[in-house]
């Protein structure tokens, strides 16, 4: 019985040792408290987390972070496509400076204003040294393109058709573009034909006509 009484004492004695605990807790100053208080607290902080969290709608962060990977796969996506083409940067200006190379070549075959009489002037020599006679040269009006115009030459030439063969083929090999079309073929005397054909030549518009080109061409400018 003693023993037992003992046992009750000490038990009591627990109890209010707890109980004494949470006496005098300042409420401003957790860290100050028991042990005992401050591990209920810290139960309690955790279970009102937790709730707390289990309540919140976390949808917006799910789509939140959704937006963020798909903004990251595309940052990924242009930052390859970018070094793709610094890797071919190399490449590109080998490229542009064939295209450059080939433009430069194409202009040396078409000659400017101040070289056009130049040009009909070889396109006559040319029929002379053929031994053909020339009957009518005249050029006409030009026809303004893009960056270049056409110039028609209507002749009239009288000679043999191998002379006139011989013409054409030089006409073909002069370093400059030059065409002959609309050829019409009429017997003059035996052995003598006369020729009639038209030369195309064509040259470069200067600035002054590039720019009144796009002026005539410009929205609102009077045809």
């Amino acid at each position: 019985m003693a023993q037992a009484s003992s046992a009750r004492i000490d038990y009591k004695a627990r109890a209010a040792a707890l109980a004494l605990q949470f006496r005098g807790l300042d409420p401003r100053n957790p860290p100050s408290w028991p042990v005992l208080p401050r591990v209920l607290l810290l139960v309690a902080v955790s279970i009102a987390v937790v709730g707390v969290l289990w309540y919140f709608p976390l949808s917006d962060f799910a789509n939140d972070l959704e937006q963020a990977h798909a903004q990251e796969a595309k940052l990924r996506e242009d930052f390859s496509d970018k070094l793709r083409k610094a890797a071919s940067l190399k490449l590109l200006k080998k490229q542009r400076d064939e295209v450059a190379e080939t433009v430069e070549g194409l202009e040396k075959l078409l000659p400017n204003k101040a070289e056009m009489a130049g040009l009909l002037s070889a396109v006559n020599q040319a029929g002379v040294g053929r031994d053909l006679q020339f009957e009518l040269f005249r050029p006409g009006p030009s026809t303004l393109k893009t960056y270049y115009a056409i110039i028609p030459v209507s002749i009239r030439v009288v000679g043999g058709y191998h002379h006139f063969a011989s013409f054409a083929a030089d006409v073909a090999q002069l370093p400059r573009i030059v065409t002959l079309s609309n050829i019409a073929v009429q017997p003059k005397a035996e052995g003598v034909l006369a020729f009639e054909a038209t030369v195309k030549t064509y040259r470069y518009l200067d600035a002054a006509e590039v720019v009144a080109q796009k002026a005539a061409s410009a929205p609102g400018a009077p045809k």
